[in-house]
Formats: structure tokens, sequence, C-alpha cells
């Protein structure tokens, strides 16, 4: 417990720096730093990780533990981003706002994305240790365009960029997505890069932990 808790605290130390960094020199506002549980996409029960999400006017940092994870199989993490998450569907930011009826079969809810002004992206990707945990480290600014990571829809569906509102005022969730047992070589570029790539034998949403303002 005390390694994989100093493993985590550096991963978070780093980002916390870079932040540091950015406003020493006076490119960003201060920033705050909040955490949270994960949690399983199954039943919604806590799967024991948590994660760190630091906020600054321009940037979000997220720092995220995983555990319960398969040795051995890649996993990439995406960011879903609510940019006005006061637009959002009762009781909360989710799915209903993203899919027509809540339902990822029924394609976008494009008048939910474009209120909310939701972007999903790739964040980061890493392939589990032998007891199940995984270390994740990902930093987002507004800048941030199509060059900078794997965008399957910018914000509100306009632009190139995944975070257009305030790092202070959007809702981030972060989805962890199974690509099932690590390969070799392109292929494994492939899981750890591509929503639904690469799957042995197929890839799943496993684990999600949710940042509101």
């Amino acid at each position: 417990m005390e390694t994989r808790t100093a493993i985590f605290g550096v991963a978070l130390l780093a980002l916390m720096m870079i932040a540091g960094v950015a406003v020493a020199a006076g490119h960003l506002q201060p920033s705050n730093t909040d955490t949270q549980d994960v949690y399983w996409f199954t039943d919604g029960s806590g799967t024991g990780g948590e994660s760190n999400l630091t906020r600054t006017d321009g940037m979000v940092l997220a720092a995220v533990e995983a555990q319960g994870l398969t040795p051995g199989d890649a996993y990439t993490v995406w960011w879903v981003v609510f940019n006005n998450p006061d637009a959002c569907s009762a009781p909360g930011c989710g799915e209903d706002d993203i899919f027509a009826d809540g339902n990822p079969e029924n394609g976008l809810n494009v008048e939910g994305v474009k209120a909310a002004g939701i972007g999903v992206g790739n964040a980061t990707a890493n392939i589990a240790k032998a007891n199940g945990t995984a270390e994740f480290g990902a930093r987002l600014k507004r800048s941030d365009t199509m060059s900078d990571h794997q965008i399957l829809f910018p914000a509100g569906l306009e632009g190139g960029a995944l975070l257009t509102a305030s790092g202070n005022d959007a809702e981030v969730h972060l989805v962890i997505q199974s690509h099932g047992q690590a390969r070799g070589g392109p292929q494994l570029l492939k899981q750890l890069t591509y929503v639904e790539m690469g799957c042995t034998p197929f890839c799943e949403d496993v684990q999600f932990t949710i940042h509101r303002p």
C-alpha cells in the first residue's frame, strides 16, 4: 500500500509542478485540486482507485490511480468535457446528454452535445501491472486541438478543441477503456492511442470518474 501510494503521489506531484511552473511564469491563474473516487461502469460501485484533477484558468491536469484492472491488458483514458455543465439534463451531466435517449447505439444527442458544449478525446494510456493497477497522467489545455489529442468530437461539435470554458468552470469526466491483452509493435500503438482499436477480443468502457466544478 505504501509503495502504491508513493508512486501515485509522485505522478500527482509531477503534474502539480507543471501547473506551478506555468503559474509562476504568469501564463495561468493559481490552481486547485480535487480528489474523486473511480467507479465501475457495470454497477456504479467503487473500484478502490482515485482520481485527482488540478484546475487552472486555461488547463486541467489529471492523475488517476486505477485498481481492479486485468494484468497485462492495455487501457486508454478519455476526456469527456462538459464545458457548460449548467445546460446538462437532470440529474446531472452524463450519457443522456451525449447519446440519444442515453443509448450509444442511437447515436449522438446533437442538441444535448451542443448545449452542454461536450467534447470527447484521448487523454493517455497505460498497461495494467501484475497486481491489476495502473497510473495515468494527462494534461488538457484550452488551446489543444486534433494535433494534441485524438478528438472523437470537439466541444459542442464546433471548432477543434475539447476544453473551451475555463478549466475551473468545466465538468470533467474520465473514462477508462479496456483494449484487452496488450500486443506488440504497431498493434500496441493502436491499442494505446485509438478508441476501440486493437481489441482482444473486444473493447469495453470499464471505469470512470467525475470531477464537477
